[in-house]
């Protein structure tokens, strides 16, 4: 076999795709120097032909030299089994078999290894291997389980043992009936009278407890990941430090316990210094992240101090919840606060990415990591009391929205992927594909493709870590949330890597094992009662939607997208009903922006289009979808016949159009309907341009009233009554 044919095998073994179609029609071969930057970032070492013939023989026999897999992931009510792979030799000797039950509790049995069901053998090393499929109890609950194996002569084998259910957890209120509808909006948009120029926990717990009076069945809102504490410019809720932990930025600060009695923070905040930034950042269209950071981050260390001195010290009922909070968090918090600590050290110095740090700290396991935190206790459990009160406030917005009516309550987001300079990707490097990054091949959203600059997980180092990191995700952003968003879902199934220095369309598709993620993120689901919304646009592998519908994930309908042919919009009664159904995204213009075309004119204005003329291409098709709209609303939604379908609108067109297009969303069949609070204000904006970081103010546009004026204002409680009439059993909690 030549250098080339194993190169190629290997990759394909390792998921690599040979290539891919794109949004014009045309293939994409993936070049053999793609495959070496890939192969090179899982781990393979194939700098030779020696490398290479090594790297394939051991991958490929991998499996066959372990009798269990680190992990056997399987459906409840089907063939409850596991992969069972031992020496011929082994053929009649009996094994004792042990599930450690996680919730208590043993199973035990014996069973001779060639009255099982054989499936498959290979020679190795001049030895018969064969692999057999090792029957246990049909009735193990649902949950993870740990699978010991033991031979007569002492040899043993360890694995883990997920048992998920069939489907995903679905919400009687959106399981059946009218369904529900909800708000979706942006947390730093929001403003009320605490906040210190960006929308708080405290200003969604607002919000989220009127919309729930006003009839919401859940409330949507952008990624609560972790950011960069000591670099507020990297802001972006997509491209987080850490998808396990919360956006301490998101803090309100006034609601914090310790600020009622805490002199010397309460002195700092009445400095006229202090209340004439904070006055002018209030005022401010547009967050300010940085100066917002510089006004929070004095008065929280006030307030950590006097947490520690009154609360911590006394050992009384909150410093005893604290530390119950650091023991639920276990290593992976204590390891996050480090880095943070860390982080915030040297950035001191210059060099706040974890790579230029002295040697000893680049590596979570290093002993010198462990001594840095003994000997900076203080510093490291600062920022886990951040996490504390972050977990606190966002618990409180959840049960204030249940409690006020709202069925299913918050509705979080989780993002695809992670910073490579953050906290999860120093944590988990050895899980990841580091060197690489994630993207999208061009589609309607992003026509030059995108490049997001995400680190992805390495689908061979996750399966080898029992999919602990991908299981940890999923539990943390179910936290305090009756529904999640799966940002570009198709990640469960293959991810598109973009090779350094390269433009985004020369990337290639890596698979993932997507049974076991699947099956997994059902059993999360399960667990934490959370509805699963998995965000389908873009380029969707055969098959995808069809195994998210099965396994009761909903789609992600978006109204400008949804229609039958070039001028003709879904009717309500064609909606998929196990959906999710928005006019737009935050990805999009809102639906004054749509109509006024703004988004072409950015691209156009930035250079965003690959090539001359697509942006007049995209102008006609925009007003053939005007015309398409009008008339699918005068028919379905009582706009009238006369309404315009070019120009600018006034505000009272902009208001009967969105009072139309959402009465015909929230007929449509899909159980879900989310309103977006730009479209309710007949705002003319975009919150995110794709394929921008800088040239657009992503992630910084407010609202320019207050929550209370918002939740008052006619247009929103008009449109509540509607959806109200249409969906009149959304925000009954069963």
């Amino acid at each position: 076999m030549s250098a080339s044919d194993m190169l190629d095998q290997l990759a394909r073994l390792a998921g690599i795709e040979d290539g891919w179609w794109d949004f014009y029609g045309q293939w994409r071969v993936v070049p053999e120097s793609t495959k070496r930057v890939f192969l090179r970032a899982m781990g393979f070492a194939i700098d030779d032909e020696t490398d290479l013939a090594q790297s394939l023989t051991t991958f490929e026999q991998r499996p066959w030299r372990r009798w269990l897999e680190p992990m056997t992931v399987i459906e409840r009510g089907s063939d409850m089994a596991v992969t069972l792979t031992v020496p011929a030799a082994r053929d009649k000797q009996t094994l004792s078999w042990e599930v450690a039950l996680e919730g208590g509790g043993l199973r035990r049995g014996q069973v001779q290894v060639d009255t099982q069901s054989w499936i498959e053998e290979r020679w190795l090393d001049g030895a018969l291997v064969k692999r057999w499929r090792l029957k246990l109890p049909d009735d193990l609950a649902l949950g993870y389980h740990n699978l010991d194996l033991r031979a007569a002569d002492g040899v043993t084998a360890t694995a883990k043992l997920a048992v998920t259910p069939p489907r995903a957890f679905v919400p009687a209120v959106v399981g059946e009936g009218n369904g529900a509808w909800g708000i979706a909006t942006q947390i730093y948009a929001l403003r009320d009278e605490h906040d210190w120029g960006v929308g708080t926990y405290g200003s969604l717990r607002r919000l989220a407890e009127g919309a729930a009076r006003l009839g919401a069945s859940t409330i949507g809102i952008n990624p609560l990941h972790a950011l960069f504490p000591t670099q507020p410019e990297k802001f972006s809720p997509y491209a987080p430090s850490s998808r396990r932990f919360l956006n301490v930025g998101y803090l309100d600060v006034e609601a914090v316990f310790e600020f009622a009695a805490c002199r010397a923070a309460k002195r700092l905040y009445a400095s006229p210094g202090f209340q004439a930034n904070l006055d002018r950042l209030r005022a401010m269209p547009m967050v300010e992240y940085a100066d917002v950071a510089h006004l929070q981050g004095p008065i929280l260390e006030e307030l950590y101090a006097c947490f520690r001195a009154e609360h911590l010290s006394a050992d009384d009922q909150r410093g005893k919840d604290f530390r119950a909070f650091q023991a639920a968090g276990g290593d992976k918090a204590r390891l996050f606060c480090t880095f943070e600590a860390l982080q915030r050290h040297f950035s001191r110095a210059g060099t706040p990415y974890w790579r230029h740090w002295p040697v000893q700290y680049q590596h979570p396991d290093n002993p010198a990591v462990a001594e840095f935190a003994a000997t900076h206790m203080d510093d490291v459990e600062f920022f886990w009391w951040l996490q504390f009160l972050a977990d606190q406030q966002l618990a409180a917005a959840h049960d204030g929205a249940v409690a006020a009516g709202a069925a299913i309550g918050l509705y979080r987001d989780l993002g695809v992927g992670i910073a490579g300079d953050g906290g999860d990707a120093w944590m988990e490097q050895d899980r990841l594909a580091l060197g690489v990054s994630v993207g999208a091949p061009p589609d309607p959203l992003a026509l030059k493709g995108q490049d997001w600059g995400l680190a992805p997980f390495n689908p061979i180092a996750l399966k080898e870590a029992a999919f602990e990191p991908f299981i940890a995700v999923m539990r943390a952003n179910m936290a305090h949330a009756g529904a999640l968003r799966l940002d570009h879902a198709m990640a469960l199934q293959r991810l598109y890597w973009v090779p350094p220095g390269l433009d985004a369309d020369q990337g290639a598709y890596v698979r993932y094992p997507v049974d076991d993620l699947f099956r997994l993120v059902a059993l999360e689901s399960v667990r934490n009662r959370c509805l699963i919304i998995g965000e389908d646009l873009g380029t969707v592998p055969e098959g995808f939607r069809e195994r998210m519908d099965r396994m009761a994930l909903f789609a992600y309908r978006v109204m400008v997208f949804e229609k039958t042919g070039p001028d003709r919009f879904k009717r309500p009664e064609e909606f998929q009903p196990q959906a999710l159904s928005i006019f737009a995204t935050h990805d999009l213009p809102s639906l004054r922006g749509w109509w006024n075309g703004i988004d072409i004119a950015s691209r156009a204005r930035l250079d965003l289009y690959p090539r001359p003329g697509m942006a007049d291409e995209e102008r006609a098709a925009r007003a053939i979808d005007r015309v398409a709209l009008v008339a699918a609303l005068v028919e379905q939604s009582g706009l009238a016949a006369d309404f315009p379908t070019q120009g600018d609108l006034t505000d009272e067109q902009v208001l009967a159009l969105s009072d139309a297009a959402h009465l015909y969303l929230g007929a449509a069949r899909s159980r879900l309907m989310m309103v977006q609070m730009e479209d309710v204000l007949g705002l003319n904006l975009q919150m995110n341009l794709p394929g921008t970081v800088d040239q657009h103010p992503n992630w910084r546009r407010r609202f320019a009233a207050e929550v209370p004026t918002l939740l008052n204002d006619f247009r929103l409680v008009r449109m509540s009554a509607a959806l109200n009439a249409l969906r009149p059993h959304g925000n009954e909690t069963p």
